[in-house]
């Protein structure tokens, strides 16, 4: 028989776990390692990724430095997410691929490792993959009838 304390600090009124998968707001958040695709961050550096739900947004803070401003991620910015098992380990690779806001039609990709750190990633992940807008079927796009030789300028 294990026994699993779990430190639980309360704020305000509210109890939540040291180690849990949420921010002090209720977001959803999980840690990371960086490896590329932000300029102003190091690579291997320890991350902080939350789903700001109420901005539609992903945040990305780095954990440890002197300059922690969050970058930011909308939503539907997004275009698909990745994991990949590395070889002879046992981490895994975790990839966003997004349209940049200056330039929609290029894709970019940033590029995480799910470390020992990366508590609850499961989750975090899959909650992020249900919130990337999905294109609509091509049966559900309405069809416009083609236009009239008359409708042209």
């Amino acid at each position: 028989m294990s026994i699993i304390l779990v430190k639980v600090i309360q704020i305000g009124g509210i109890a939540l776990p040291v180690f849990g998968s949420r921010d002090w707001y209720g977001n959803l958040a999980c840690n990371f390692m960086y490896v590329q695709g932000i300029s102003d961050f190091d690579d291997n550096s320890s991350v902080r990724l939350t789903q700001d739900d109420a901005e539609q947004r992903l945040s990305i803070t780095l954990r440890i430095g002197k300059d922690k401003t969050p970058k930011y991620l909308f939503y539907d910015q997004i275009v698909s997410i990745e994991i990949k098992k590395k070889h002879g380990t046992r981490n895994r690779d975790f990839s966003i691929s997004y349209h940049p806001a200056n330039n929609p039609d290029d894709v970019k990709i940033l590029l995480f490792e799910i470390v020992d750190a990366s508590l609850h990633w499961r989750k975090f992940i899959g909650a992020l993959k249900s919130k990337i807008p999905q294109p609509p079927e091509p049966e559900q796009l309405d069809s416009q009838p083609e236009p009239e030789v008359s409708q042209y300028l």
